[in-house]
């Protein structure tokens, strides 16, 4: 298990996969200099 991020660090390189089959690739997509990522596992 990875070290929990803290307040000014930088975001980590992250690949995800969209549901219509592209990807999205952080932190080289970001429109912004923010961002807030939420992961939400639904119903297993």
């Amino acid at each position: 298990m990875g070290e929990k991020l803290q307040q000014g660090d930088r975001l980590p390189g992250l690949t995800l996969d969209l549901i219509d089959g592209g990807k999205l690739e952080l932190p080289g997509d970001m429109s912004s200099r923010y961002l807030a990522v939420l992961f939400y596992r639904g119903v297993w």
